[in-house]
């Protein structure tokens, strides 16, 4: 049945591509674990907009990122190459100026671009992530922590949005990338949004850091959907995806970046447009696949080097391997970051196939039955050695297939990026 759907919203869409240009939309949340969104099972209410915004479209159940973390994440969407092999495995680190990213395809083929940024990672001068943009809005005034901590928080980002669609050229295609950050730590207790339902002086521990970060996603949803109010329908298409997810305690970890269970690596992935019939499949995508998918959607080419496919032209393999990695999210003070941090391996590597995955680093190969054990509770190695053996080869086939790059272009930390870094948990 759901291969059914996957064809139909392939057919659908093949029968439109030939119509005109259609505007475009990069829709991210950072830190959004896809199983906190009601669409993919959550037993609360934390998102009713995004959950609408589903059900008019095809959903994507197995999605992972490659790197769990902020602008490594970004670079592979927009570049749709390995964070290992642009040399932005880390947040702080630039983009290189020779790898193609889709914003300047979309540019070339006479989109208007616009993007709202809200996390100071993603700035300019630190990601170089603007290539491609006529506009790009990194301008925060908000502190947390006490900090000029990179975050435009999600009514802003909204506001900041709204201005921008009201402002734009009617006769033109129009690109947008639209990015919240809310439910990244710290995490804010938003009384109106308190999917929940407890007081918030009534909850402790572990329970208190779920109950914040519940309510900063029903916060951002809210938001969410004003702007897909919005936005024109006709003629318009909206991927939404989020960049990594987090980790609420499960492995006795908080946050994100220096693990690679699901609870940082499934991430939400949902198209809705004309001719995309709504449903769900579980094809195996993954974030190297957004570019070339968006590409496709406005009818354009991706540029040599990049390798997701089209997810819905193209053919997703069910045995298809994915290969994801970690560095860390910490930034090494300056100087001498450049050196440090192309000398550092991966802190961990894994492979995800066919429901198994394989991660290496830490205490020793651990492999989960996915299908049967989502959270990854059960390391079954020991049980299944020929298994080990087997990812264990995928994993270090591909890590020679695609070398870490030795060119790495570390940005000029000022002392509020040092400041905003620091207080992200991304400064060592």
């Amino acid at each position: 049945m759901r291969s059914t759907l996957l064809f139909s919203a392939l057919l659908a869409f093949s029968s439109v591509a030939a119509a005109a240009p259609p505007n475009v939309v990069l829709l991210s949340v950072d830190t959004l674990r896809a199983d906190h969104l009601g669409c993919y099972g959550y037993k609360l209410d934390t998102s009713p907009h995004i959950d609408r915004f589903a059900k008019e479209a095809l959903l994507f159940e197995d999605c992972v990122c490659e790197v769990p973390l902020t602008n490594p994440s970004f670079g592979a969407m927009l570049s749709s190459r390995y964070p290992r092999s642009t040399g932005t495995v880390r947040n702080g680190l630039k983009m290189p100026a020779d790898v193609p990213l889709i914003t300047e395809a979309f540019r070339t083929a006479g989109y208007q671009t616009a993007c709202v940024q809200s996390n100071w990672t993603l700035r300019a001068g630190l990601s170089r992530l603007d290539r491609g943009f006529d506009l790009y809005r990194d301008d925060f005034e908000t502190k947390r922590w006490g900090v000029m901590k990179g975050e435009r928080y999600a009514d802003k980002v909204t506001e900041v949005a709204l201005e921008i669609i009201e402002d734009r050229d009617q006769d033109r295609p129009f690109f947008y990338w639209i990015h919240y950050s809310d439910p990244h730590a710290p995490y804010r207790f938003h009384k109106k949004f308190n999917p929940a339902g407890r007081k918030l002086w009534r909850v402790t521990g572990h329970d208190r850091v779920t109950v914040k970060y519940d309510s900063e996603i029903a916060f951002t949803d809210h938001h969410i959907g004003r702007l897909l109010d919005a936005l024109p329908r006709e003629n318009t298409v909206i991927l939404f995806v989020a960049d990594h997810g987090e980790s609420l305690y499960e492995h006795n970890y908080l946050g994100h970046g220096r693990r690679i269970y699901q609870t940082n690596q499934h991430v939400p992935l949902i198209i809705r447009g004309p001719g995309i019939a709504p449903g769900r499949t579980p094809a195996p995508a993954c974030i190297l696949d957004v570019g070339p998918t968006l590409l496709a959607l406005a009818g354009l080419t991706p540029a040599p080097g990049m390798l997701g496919v089209d997810l819905l032209n193209g053919s997703v393999p069910n045995g298809r391997a994915r290969h994801i990695e970690t560095y860390g999210g910490a930034v090494p003070k300056l100087p001498g970051a450049k050196a440090l941090m192309a000398d550092r391996p991966p802190m961990r590597r894994g492979v995800i196939q066919e429901g198994w995955k394989l991660i290496l680093g830490g205490d020793g190969p651990e492999l989960f039955h996915l299908s049967n054990d989502p959270l990854e509770g059960d390391n079954v190695a020991d049980s299944h050695p020929d298994r080990v053996t087997r990812f264990t080869t995928l994993i270090n086939t591909w890590d020679q297939a695609h070398p870490r790059s030795a060119t790495i272009d570390a940005a000029d930390l000022t002392k509020d990026d040092l400041q905003a870094l620091e207080a992200l948990g991304y400064l060592e």
